[in-house]
């Protein structure tokens, strides 16, 4: 079959001269050519229409987000620090995110009977950007009798107010808690605004299915979602214009944003009426028409799969059908895409339009929990390591209650337990201490971890090394 290309979109923008400050600047940028946004609110779509000069930060070059950093500094939205440094792992402030924010929002309205507060509450510095904030609703009330401006951002609270101004209401909660582990930890309200920025692919989490809802954001981290904010404002802008062929589509298998083990390796359109090549194409142009990416690094990528396309002339049925060696990844978002004016309906010339990127999208499922690895770290201090982040169990206890360290036939007593990312850390009491060259035991009861159990008879050794 022929290999599976990329599909690369080349995007050509007219920029904003901007100044280089030798300090951090966070200046409204000029106003913006008014378009179609969310309710009450227009989006700065496209800043004024003059060349710009953009420097490369020099702390970027390797960074993960570098084309977002470099594209909101090239529209002015966000700026460096001198010595040509964006300092990607900062963290935002809650003033900078707010300033940042309206300059991407364009909401000129300041009318407010406590503007009087607002301006004791935020600095000089942001303008008229807190005002007009609160004016759309950016701000709530309770946020602003408690405002710490100077306090980090927190990833749910970027998506807080990203999801205000567009206005989002009606959101699914269904694929959002589907793929996040640590959805517990969010309100009623939360969820809604970390399923809004989640459906519209702004707000993603880690592979193994993390938010880190309440992690502060970073520079780069802000830059992300503030890019694609921009561009999922796009996407409402020309939705209208989307004919995504459901007209010609009965179902998918697997149904679109559902989640599917990672030995799936069949994909099928079923059509509600046979379908024939459109004059001038045939079986030949399917491995071109027929797409698998990924979703990796915040965007669409080829999947890197070798597949196979069962199509019949006459039939009602397309299938993708993945290679025996081609295996999906854990935890990992997919979509498959299928270009228009190959197919047609039999009994008419009506062509299909085709399914566009993110239209029929799946997740296949994590990895199951396990240990990596178990290390002595220190002559008290155990460190298990697992495959992915862990959370607390109901019954896990800071004062390691549970938790079993064993010496032969002798119990050590344990002083403390904390939980990390996907490191348990368990602390020893000094009068237990390992003795070098040692082989110990350690095991855990049921629920200390949260959907884990590691049983006595299936405790893990591990040796103490000075």
């Amino acid at each position: 079959m022929k290999k599976i290309t990329k599909l690369m979109i080349t995007l050509l923008s007219v920029c904003l001269l901007t100044a280089l400050l030798a300090s951090a600047a966070w200046a409204s940028p000029s106003r913006a050519k008014e378009n179609r946004w969310p309710p009450g609110l227009q989006k700065k779509q496209q800043l004024m229409p003059q060349m710009t000069f953009v420097y490369g930060f020099v702390d970027i070059q390797n960074h993960w987000a570098k084309k977002e950093i470099e594209k909101m500094q090239s529209k002015g939205i966000m700026k460096g620090y001198e010595g040509k440094q964006f300092k990607p792992q900062q963290p935002v402030t809650k003033n900078e995110a707010i300033a940042i924010i309206m300059r991407v929002v364009d909401h000129k309205e300041t009318s407010t009977d406590k503007a009087g507060l607002i301006k004791k509450v935020f600095p000089g510095w942001m303008g008229a950007a807190p005002l007009q904030a609160y004016d759309a609703g950016i701000i709530a009330d309770w946020e602003l009798m408690a405002w710490n401006g100077n306090k980090p951002a927190t990833r749910i609270e970027v998506a807080m107010w990203l999801c205000r101004a567009a206005g989002d209401k009606n959101v699914s909660l269904k694929e959002m808690l589907s793929f996040a582990k640590d959805a517990n930890q969010l309100s009623k309200d939360e969820l809604i605004y970390a399923a809004a920025m989640y459906n519209r692919g702004i707000m993603r989490g880690t592979p193994d299915g993390y938010l880190n809802p309440f992690k502060p954001i970073s520079r780069g981290e802000f830059a992300v979602m503030i890019s694609r904010f921009i561009d999922s404002a796009d996407m409402d802008d020309n939705r209208d214009d989307v004919n995504n062929g459901e007209e010609f589509i009965e179902t998918l298998n697997p149904a679109s944003n559902s989640r599917v083990a990672v030995d799936t390796d069949e994909f099928t359109i079923k059509f509600k009426e046979a379908m024939v090549f459109v004059d001038g194409k045939d079986m030949e142009d399917l491995p071109e028409a027929v797409k698998i990416f990924k979703y990796q690094n915040s965007k669409w990528v080829d999947a890197g799969l070798e597949y196979a396309i069962v199509f019949k002339e006459s039939d009602d049925e397309l299938t993708v059908k993945l290679d025996s060696s081609a295996t999906l990844d854990h935890n990992a978002k997919y979509c498959i895409t299928v270009a228009g004016g190959i197919l047609q309906k039999d009994d008419d010339d009506s062509a299909f339009s085709g399914i566009d990127k993110g239209q029929w999208t799946f997740i296949t499922e994590g990895a199951a929990l396990a240990v990596d690895e178990v290390k002595a770290t220190g002559a008290t201090t155990v460190v298990v390591a697992f495959n992915q982040n862990i959370s607390k169990g109901e019954d896990f206890d800071a004062s390691g209650n549970g938790i079993h360290v064993v010496d032969g036939d002798r119990e050590l007593d344990v002083d403390a337990a904390t939980v990390s990312g996907n490191k348990l850390t368990v602390t020893l009491d000094a009068d237990d201490s390992l003795e070098d060259g040692e082989v110990y035991t350690i095991w855990f009861s049921d629920d200390i971890i949260k959907d884990f159990t590691l049983d006595q008879d299936k405790a893990i050794a591990f040796k103490y090394q000075n």
